[in-house]
């Protein structure tokens, strides 16, 4: 059963489990199941539904249950979209959802991949208070992910960021990279000015601490592909979703990397 999907609404704060929708194994799969936290792009103005609904069944088919996360978003800024991310990976683990959960890992594009990078390194803002030991993923799916904003022209940075410039560093998370991070798998296409740079920042760094990484660039595809399929999945139709057949095929390798990685047993 899903739950409802709701727009979060800024000015009122909303139970995380009122942000999130379901999306179970599929019937056929039994006993405990991986789980994954799922977080769309879109620059932190929208959540393209490609990115979150379309990750989500494809990861239901796998046998995963998805968690779709309408984490906050402009005009709020940091901390609260990852004050959302942990909040929903705590919910996975300890929420009243109903289902048996083994291991809990997040997948993020674009700008939600640099949210699902600060869950990986459990990094806490100097801006934050209270914040100790925060949970963070069992592995980790980054798609054109944001690894460093330094690899983004400045003119995005400042309106990402506003007066919260002088934490950019910070905010990169693979400055923070460090052993202690889970597994990884990483793509990318050739064809997208900030996801490919990013995408071979997060594999240096991530090898660089000798931490578990599979690194996939296809040909094909702008940024924002999503599964690559071409396929729209609720709103509005959106204007980087496009069919590249050879890209579409990341899905394979990543399920792949699961079976390899331990978190999917069929």
């Amino acid at each position: 059963m899903e739950a409802s999907y709701r727009k979060v609404a800024t000015a009122i704060p909303t139970p995380i489990s009122q942000k999130i929708t379901l999306y179970p194994a599929e019937d056929r799969f039994f006993g405990p199941r991986p789980a994954v936290l799922v977080l769309p792009g879109g620059g932190f103005r929208e959540l393209p539904p490609h990115e979150g609904e379309g990750y989500a069944r494809w990861l239901s088919g796998l046998g995963i249950h998805a968690f779709v996360l309408s984490y906050r978003l402009l005009p709020d800024r940091f901390p609260a979209p990852l004050e959302d991310a942990r909040a929903g990976l705590d919910h996975i683990r300890n929420g009243d959802h109903g289902l048996n959960v083994g291991r809990v890992g997040v997948i993020g594009s674009s700008a939600g991949g640099q949210l699902a990078g600060l869950l990986m390194t459990g990094r806490v803002l100097s801006i934050e208070e209270g914040v100790a030991d925060p949970p963070r993923p069992d592995f980790a799916i980054l798609a054109y992910a944001l690894a460093d904003l330094d690899l983004l022209p400045p003119p995005v940075v400042e309106h990402l960021l506003g007066d919260l410039l002088p934490i950019k560093d910070e905010l990169s998370p693979a400055k923070h990279v460090d052993a202690s991070v889970c597994p990884t798998f990483v793509w990318a296409t050739a064809q997208d000015p900030p996801g490919l740079p990013n995408a071979l920042e997060w594999t240096r760094a991530l090898a660089a601490a000798a931490v578990p990484v599979e690194l996939h660039v296809y040909p094909g595809g702008s940024h924002g592909i999503g599964l690559a399929d071409g396929v729209e999945y609720g709103g509005e139709p959106h204007k980087f979703i496009a069919r590249e057949p050879h890209t579409a095929s990341w899905t394979t390798a990543c399920a792949a990397w699961l079976r390899r990685e331990g978190v999917l047993v069929d």
